[in-house]
């Protein structure tokens, strides 16, 4: 009996949980963003015109728009179903708003990253190809415009990993100094 009841004040405890779909969709974008940024990685460092080449950036191109499409898709879920409320997280003002900033910075960055980095492959003569399907060229081959977008591209990756960073630090404080359960809030229970 003392097991239900430990149980049922477990429960109590917890933090308010993000519903299934927006659960997924967190999870489907952290996987997708670790992938993402390891093939960026890994692919600046292939020998320019090689055939390893034309296969990452093909494949880094077709999951940045599927990453771009998940992350409007969670805008949008986000704009109908809000965020479960802060109750029990125990968390000052300052903390509320810095968690606040760095999810808008967070959405900002897996908004403007792949934007970026489709501005910059519609300026060149290779396009965009999604997993071999070659998608409609809006662009012309202009250098210029495409080294723009793409170093515009790098430096939204490079704050998106600084902001990840943050975030999963974050989580870790949580748990570890404040002893809040703040990630029971995207996994099911």
């Amino acid at each position: 009996m003392s097991g239900v009841a430990e149980e049922a004040n477990m429960n109590e405890t917890l933090p308010q949980a993000y519903s299934k779909p927006a659960m997924l969709l967190h999870w489907l974008m952290a996987v997708l963003l670790f992938v993402q940024i390891g093939i960026g990685w890994y692919m600046v460092d292939i020998p320019k015109r090689t055939p390893p080449v034309a296969f990452y950036y093909g494949i880094h191109k077709s999951l940045g728009l599927i990453a771009l499409a998940l992350v409007l898709l969670r805008l949008w879920w986000k704009s109908r179903v809000p965020a479960p409320s802060p109750t029990g997280l125990h968390r000052s003002v300052l903390q509320e708003k810095a968690a606040q900033a760095s999810h808008r910075m967070l959405y900002a960055c897996m908004v403007m990253t792949p934007l970026c980095g489709i501005v910059s492959s519609g300026f060149t003569r290779h396009g965009i190809r999604f997993f071999g399907y070659p998608l409609p060229q809006f662009g012309w081959d202009d250098p210029l415009i495409h080294s723009v977008f793409n170093n515009m591209h790098i430096a939204f990756s490079w704050l998106l990993v600084a902001l990840i960073a943050v975030h999963v630090l974050a989580v870790f404080y949580h748990l570890s100094v404040t002893g809040t359960r703040i990630i029971w809030r995207m996994l099911p229970h």
